[in-house]
């Protein structure tokens, strides 16, 4: 273990570790432990964390990354491990990823390490340190999916480390602040434009097909079974529309989702919504639970039977944003993206940030110069 030079108020400095995964069993008990002291999102509490690892994460590539202030374990994260060229080229380390562009589709967000209250930057600084400092075999160090806010970007900088990165805005909803002005959704946050798109649509829907109605999925059995059609009509739009898989494509994604689902309770994890008209299903909308922050992650529409009723995605959403508001959640979050949709629901923004780190040495100076040649030669 290496002594290092952070500390957090109580002045007692980092130590980072990175060793083999224990058991899954034993992880998910020191995980769990973690994430009750944590501010954690959704996508690093065990809830994703353990069907990832059980499911996705190639285990013999893995390793437990942990950080110590004294004797205390204050952070953990999961590093991927891979070399390409057939295992001869340089290391690839990754943040809750496996490098596998169908497997890491699932998009993790908001992520980052599991992590004590209050020493959310210091601990991943403290991590970075470690890296660059004692461990010469890497070349790049992927952190996906991280709120900005969050990423020491100074002692990125401080360490020399070559950075390329990718910003998207996150766009979120604070039902608190509409809740505590007693504020409706739809009057309060939407435009005038978007209100009348939605309204048009919902008097489509009722006068074709009967009156909206908004069903959330009670039981396990009954939220597979939301999702199985959820995921019927996901995949079906998007292979007509893009001649290709959407996000529930690989059979490993499913089986992902499916243990996720079933790993879930009332008040965390995989929730789904269906809002019909009459006795049609328009669309179900799923999301995931976690701390009274909703994140919505998919959806499924019928565009088929209603893709001429005007907007029926928007309806469905500014649905599903008025259930959570009835239901006492805290917050809305639509998810990386500047889709169009995103800025007409949201009232905010976060940014989130996909980061590549590449460490000082002969192998990275070697790769810039090769971008640089390939840049040339396109030039020309």
């Amino acid at each position: 273990m290496h002594m290092q030079p952070h500390a957090h108020s109580s002045e007692l400095p980092y130590r980072v570790d990175l060793e083999s995964l224990p058991s899954l069993d034993e992880l998910g008990v020191r995980w769990r432990e973690l994430e009750r002291r944590s501010r954690c999102s959704f996508f690093i509490s065990w809830r994703w964390m353990g069907p990832w690892l059980a499911l996705i994460a190639p285990l013999r590539y893995a390793r437990l990354l942990s950080v110590y202030q004294g004797e205390k374990r204050v952070a953990m994260g999961v590093i991927t491990q891979r070399r390409r060229f057939l295992g001869l080229g340089p290391l690839h380390m990754r943040l809750h990823e496996v490098g596998d562009k169908v497997l890491d589709n699932l998009t993790i967000e908001y992520n980052g390490l599991v992590c004590e209250d209050g020493h959310e930057r210091e601990a991943l600084a403290a991590v970075l340190d470690h890296l660059a400092s004692n461990d010469k075999r890497w070349l790049t160090l992927y952190l996906p999916g991280m709120e900005a806010d969050n990423v020491p970007f100074e002692r990125i900088r401080a360490l020399g480390m070559g950075m390329r990165s990718r910003r998207h805005a996150a766009h979120y909803i604070d039902l608190t602040e509409l809740r505590e002005g007693g504020s409706q959704y739809l009057p309060t946050v939407l435009s005038s434009k978007a209100r009348a798109a939605v309204r048009r649509t919902a008097r489509k829907l009722q006068s074709g097909f009967g009156e909206l109605s908004v069903a959330v999925a009670g039981s396990v059995q009954e939220k597979r079974a939301f999702f199985q059609a959820m995921v019927h009509l996901h995949e079906s739009h998007w292979s007509e529309e893009e001649q290709e898989h959407g996000a529930f494509g690989n059979p490993r994604i499913l089986r992902f989702h499916e243990r996720l689902i079933a790993e879930s309770d009332a008040a965390d994890g995989a929730q789904l919504i269906r809002v019909n008209a009459g006795d049609h299903t328009v669309g179900y909308v799923y999301n995931l639970v976690w701390r009274d922050t909703s994140y919505f992650y998919q959806a499924g529409i019928d565009y088929k039977r209603f893709g001429d009723c005007g907007s029926p995605g928007l309806l469905l959403l500014t649905h599903t944003v008025e259930h959570a508001l009835a239901s006492g959640i805290a917050r809305f979050e639509l998810m990386a993206g500047d889709s169009a949709y995103k800025r007409t629901l949201g009232m905010a923004e976060n940014k989130m940030v996909w980061l590549s780190l590449d460490r000082n040495g002969w192998a990275s100076a070697m790769r810039r110069a090769w971008w640089r040649l390939q840049g040339k030669a396109q030039e020309s």
